[in-house]
């Protein structure tokens, strides 16, 4: 294993970052899957209770209204903009609800992660706020300015050669140091930190009919799905994921926890390789439907993105307003309709390179 990379600076707030190529990994070692997980393992009052802890310390993202997409799209859309959210993302919700969680215990010991972006980012930013230790391992793949953005942040970047042995290196480290795993999705209080995101939303357009939900391992969508689900039952709740990299749709349809064999797609944020049970169960019992979008749609709608409201996001953070413009959502014309701009951490080079 090693470890040579520069430090970066300070991240205030959006880290311009992209996401690795794509390796698929293993399934994740048994310490940190959860296989009897249910539904019931995160509720609304843990979604309340999450945004009293975590909401003094984040921003409470704007939600615009998009004429032009909402005319390209036969919606009234609003684009609710987590690009605007600390570190980036979203990811900051989740992982600053889990290290608020954790014993005075865990928080001496520290926490340790892996990750490709936006998830490390986040959990850095939290484990610097509750002064604890965070080790990120990570593939030595990874683009410079992402692993720059972790370590600005605190915390401590390890690399393993390949992402293949990214699983295993972490595992070994986590139990030869008694750290606290924090995963990227599947975890009750990553995925009721998301759920904020619901909240807010129900907030700023009580009268909203559908939300579409981009989808890596499922967090954001788990945790919105279940907020709306527990106080509009009528919302049409949609995940959107990649071709490329349809891991959350594929486990619902065999009834088990896959992994992918090959991740091909932009949209590098959204390329979990692996679903995890808690996330599943929750997104079979309150999602309306996933459904799929290709590299092409989701190049199409970050460029509309940044020309008709001239907000940045990464490709992963387009992939909700491509399923409404390529009509795959399913949600009726005129319908009151909101998109997630999930993220916007990508680098200038890779920003040209897309448009």
């Amino acid at each position: 294993m090693t470890e040579a990379r520069p430090d970066g600076g300070d991240q205030d707030f959006a880290a311009t970052v992209t996401e690795a190529p794509a390796e698929t990994p293993p399934m994740p070692p048994a310490a940190v899957q959860d296989p009897v997980a249910t539904a019931e393992d995160v509720t609304l009052a843990d979604v309340w209770a999450a945004r009293e802890r975590i909401m003094p310390h984040l921003h409470r993202t704007p939600l615009f209204p998009a004429r032009t997409l909402s005319r390209m799209t036969n919606t009234d859309l609003k684009l609710k903009v987590e690009s605007m959210q600390r570190t980036g993302s979203f990811k900051a919700r989740g992982a600053l609800n889990a290290a608020l969680l954790l014993s005075p215990e865990q928080k001496a010991r520290g926490v340790v992660t892996l990750s490709a972006g936006n998830h490390g980012q986040g959990l850095a930013f939290a484990a610097g706020m509750v002064g604890m230790r965070c080790v990120v391992f990570m593939p030595e793949t990874a683009i410079p300015t992402k692993v720059e953005a972790i370590r600005g942040y605190g915390a401590e970047t390890r690399f393993a050669p390949t992402m293949e042995q990214v699983f295993p290196a972490m595992e070994a480290y986590r139990q030869e140091h008694g750290m606290t795993f924090v995963a990227p999705f599947s975890d009750p209080a990553i995925i009721a930190g998301q759920g904020t995101v619901g909240l807010e939303i129900l907030e700023d357009a009580p009268d909203v009919e559908a939300v579409v939900v981009p989808v890596g391992g499922g967090g954001l969508l788990a945790g919105v799905a279940l907020t709306l689900k527990a106080l509009k039952p009528e919302v049409r709740v949609v995940g959107v994921e990649p071709e490329g990299a349809a891991v959350v749709s594929r486990s619902l349809a065999r009834g088990e926890c896959l992994t992918l064999d090959k991740i091909e797609t932009v949209a590098d944020g959204l390329t979990a390789p692996f679903a995890g049970p808690l996330t599943q169960a929750i997104i079979e019992r309150t999602v309306d439907d996933i459904v799929l979008v290709t590299d092409e749609e989701i190049l199409h709608a970050l460029r509309l993105i940044l020309e008709r409201t001239k907000l940045l996001v990464e490709p992963a953070g387009a992939a909700a307003v491509a399923a409404l413009l390529a009509g795959k959502a399913a949600v009726p014309h005129g319908t009151k309709t909101v998109a997630i701009l999930s993220g916007g951490n990508v680098d200038g080079g890779t920003l040209k390179a897309l448009l």
